[in-house]
Formats: structure tokens, sequence, C-alpha cells
């Protein structure tokens, strides 16, 4: 770590500001991103720089003053970049092209939300909007850093920044890291031209190509191939036009002490004597906790559970369902509409099955490590999830031998599915129904025996771990041209 320097980019940053009497404060960030690079950016000190774009009218205020970045950087102990990105032209960039076209097409959602066609406004957002705030951001890297730094460019926000970057400064060290799924040639068929071809381009602009497990890389690898890339998936590696791109997988990991130490407030203590007081006596606490999100397949999840308890109404004096739901996207009609799809399906069960589920949707992170504490059944079932760090955070606290239900689609599959109950197809409501009854008839001794295996697989890897090799392999692909691990 003494000999290099490191410029981090990721659309939102380490922190955010609120307005408060004594004018701007600062409120960090939380979960995968900000916890495992936070630590080895406070380690480089004034070696590293983390670039963001303001996201909301407070942070543009805030990045207008100098001094308030400054100070918050300061506080941080690395440097701090806010790209100030006008209203209009972020709202066009981040809704309309990187979470409505990107992320549908990284999970492939076109069928689940009936989307096929897209017009003149989407493709002027894409050219007005979302190529120049990833032009902007190669700038602002091409500014503070030189030849000599790491750059690791985050998610699908900035898919393009590296073609840019590698433009200005063509000798840089460049990693692109995808923090979702990435389905592959089926997600990004959907777009409009030149959308797909400029999204894997952007991505080659990289010297390292990084996804969270195979099958997303697998899944890229299979575009390259589709634009003429030559690929050679054995050793992960990908030549276009002259330049050779790597392609490795980092799983990214929780931090267990920092959420085990944060589940001890009084906020959390006060919400697990709530869940605990749900479970019937001698029953089973069923829990799930998801952003309204349309790719955790929230709606047939709960769907499953009715049907159970249609087929054993019995259950009902032995089970709950309790679910932490929080909003996301809400400017999107399409989160919109799930939210109501949610509370629509959650009435009808609860019709059938009076008080079967409790609904909790607004966010509040100390009720969601009381319920990851008190889970006898924690139901996962996504349709595609670049990892799913709830999978790995309720068998780190969980108190209770709990069980994991995980669809194939979650990317930490890979890591846990050994020791869960599997969903080969979350589409599937009746095989979730089904596999949802068979975690409810484990005996104690299976269930302990799962709870040990999903415990030692989620601690395996310590946050460090994640980053790490990273840039380990940045700086072997500087010096040799080919990084030290391999895919």
């Amino acid at each position: 770590m003494d000999d290099i320097s490191v410029v981090l980019a990721s659309n939102r940053g380490p922190v955010s500001f609120t307005e408060g009497p004594d004018g701007f404060e600062t409120k960090r960030g939380a979960g995968g991103l900000s916890g495992a690079v936070d630590p080895v950016a406070r380690r480089l000190g004034e070696r590293a720089v983390w670039i963001c774009a303001t996201n909301s009218d407070v942070d543009r205020a805030a990045a207008e003053d100098p001094d308030v970045v400054d100070r918050a950087g300061a506080e941080l102990g690395y440097g701090l970049r806010m790209i100030d990105i006008p209203h209009e032209t972020y709202a066009r960039y981040y809704d309309v092209v990187s979470n409505r076209m990107l992320w549908f097409a990284n999970h492939c959602l076109w069928d689940e939300l009936d989307i096929h066609d897209f017009g003149a406004d989407e493709l002027a957002a894409w050219s007005e909007a979302y190529e120049p705030v990833n032009r902007r951001f190669a700038e602002e890297i091409a500014a503070v850093g030189d030849d000599r730094s790491l750059v690791l460019v985050q998610d699908y926000h900035l898919a393009t920044t590296p073609r840019h970057l590698r433009e200005l400064h063509p000798n840089q060290t460049i990693l692109h890291f995808t923090h979702s799924s990435f389905c592959g040639p089926k997600g990004l068929a959907p777009l409009p031209d030149p959308l797909p071809r400029n999204i894997i381009e952007g991505m080659l602009g990289a010297d390292l190509v990084g996804f969270h497990v195979h099958s997303w890389a697998s899944g890229f690898m299979d575009c390259c191939e589709d634009i003429g890339a030559k690929v050679e998936r054995d050793a992960g590696r990908v030549t276009q036009d002259g330049r050779t791109s790597w392609v490795r997988t980092y799983p990214i990991p929780v931090d267990p002490a920092s959420l085990r130490e944060r589940s001890q407030n009084a906020s959390a203590q006060h919400w697990k004597e709530r869940f605990a007081n749900f479970r019937p006596d001698g029953g089973a606490l069923i829990i799930r906790a998801d952003r309204a999100e349309p790719s955790k397949n929230i709606v047939r999840g709960f769907e499953a559970y009715g049907m159970l308890l249609d087929r054993r109404p019995e259950l009902l004096a032995s089970t709950r369902f309790a679910a932490c739901v929080y909003p996301s996207r809400a400017s999107m009609p399409e989160y919109q509409r799930y939210m109501e799809s949610i509370k629509e399906v959650v009435d009808q069960v609860d019709r059938r099955h009076p008080d079967a589920i409790h609904l909790f949707m607004e966010d509040d992170f100390d009720r969601t490590l009381a319920a990851l504490t008190e889970y006898d059944i924690l139901l996962v079932n996504p349709i595609m999830d670049g990892m799913n760090l709830v999978s790995k955070e309720g068998p780190c606290l969980n108190e209770h031998d709990g069980v994991l239900v995980l669809s194939t689609g979650a990317g930490s599959f890979e890591e846990l599915g050994g020791h869960a109950i599997p969903i080969e197809d979350p589409l599937d409501v009746e095989e979730t129904s089904r596999q949802l009854e068979l975690a409810l008839s484990l005996s104690p001794d299976e269930r302990k025996r799962r709870a040990s295996g999903l415990r030692d697989a989620a601690q395996a890897r310590k946050p460090g771990d994640w980053i790490g090799p990273q840039l380990e392999d940045l700086r072997a692909i500087r010096s040799s041209g080919e990084p030290v691990t391999s895919l």
C-alpha cells in the first residue's frame, strides 16, 4: 500500500450533506461499497481521492463551497471531490438511463416489467446526459490523478467512464467494477442502438473488469463476443482493438463485527423484542428484508407464503411472516407500481389468513438488523442480484439457527447455496412455496448444521479481502501486464 495512490469514482460518495442549524452537516454512507472501500481510503490518506456526484439539492449547495467539501474530506481522512451535476441532467443520467435502462438490462427485467420499446427521449438522455456525466467523471479523474494512480470506477452509472478516461490518459491503470448482476446479451439486446456496443466498449476501456461472481463475468464475456472481441474465457482475457482487458470476480463480504455492534443499540434491541413477540409460541418467524425493487421478487415471495397457508391452513397457528421492505427510486413509475403491488398481495394474503404478514415499509436499518437476529427462516428469492448482502448478514447475526431459503439468482448462491434451501426457479411461486414448507420441516439438528455452515461461509471473507486483491491485480497489470489472481 505504501507505493500506490488511488482515485475512486462512484455516483454516490462516502458522504452526503444535510442542512443543520449550524450549516451543512455530513452523513456517512453505509453498506457494501462504502463499508468495503472507506477503510482502504483512510489507510491511504492523502494518497486517495474519492470522486462522486452531487445527489441532491443540498449536495449541490454544499459543493458550491469548496471549504465545506474540504472539511468533509478532512473528516474522512482522504480527498473528496464532488461533481456538481444540474438537477435535470442528473435526473436523465440517473433515472432514465442508469436506473430505467441499465439496471433493468443488467437484471433482465424487460418481460417482468413489460418494457419493450425505447424512443427518442431515451436516446437523447444517453447522448445529452449519461455520456456527458461519464465524460465529466473521466475529466475529473484525469485532473486529480496521474498515470501512476490506480483508478477504481464503480458500477453501471459509470459504464463508459473508462473509455473516456483512456482517451485522456492512454497509460492509466483502470478498474471498472459492476455491483449489480450482469445477465448478458439478453439484457442488453432490447436497448436501442448504439447503446449495447457503447456500454461494452466503455467498460473495456478498463484494464480490469470486475464482478461479484462468475455468472455475471460470463454474461459480460458473452456480450464481448457479440461485439466481435476476442474472448479467452479460461484466462478471463478480452482483446478489442488491440487492447487487453482482464475479467475477474471479487465477491464482496460483510463486516460481522460492525453489524453486531450496531445491533446492540437501544433501537435495534427494542425491535428485537417486538419481532420475538411476533413469533407464535413454539412456532416459526419468517423474515425478509429488501428494497422495494422488482428484481428482489418480493411479490412472488408473499404469494408463495399465501399459497403455503392455502395448502396448509393449520400453519397459521405456528408461523408468521414479518417483512422489512423499504422504498426505492420512488420517482420512477415502475417502482411506484411495484410498491402498490406489494401492498396489494399482502392485503390479499391477510384477507385469506388474517394477521399472517407484518409489513414494514419505512427505511429503518436498526429494525432490519433486529429482524435478522430473530428469524427462523430468511427468504431471499431475487430474480437476479449482484450479490445480496442480506443473505450474508442474516447468518452472521441470527440467534435461532435460522434457515436460509435462497434463489439461485442471488450472486451469494455461489458461496452460500450448499447450506441453504435452494429455489432453482425464482419465478416459480409453487416451488418457492414448497421450499418454505421444507424449511419449516427441518429438524433442530439439521437447522443447526445448516446455520453453522452459512455462518462460516458468510464470514469466510473479511472486508479487506474484497478491495485488496483488486489493488494487487491493478498493480500487477501496471507492472507486468497481467493480474495475479485467476478467474
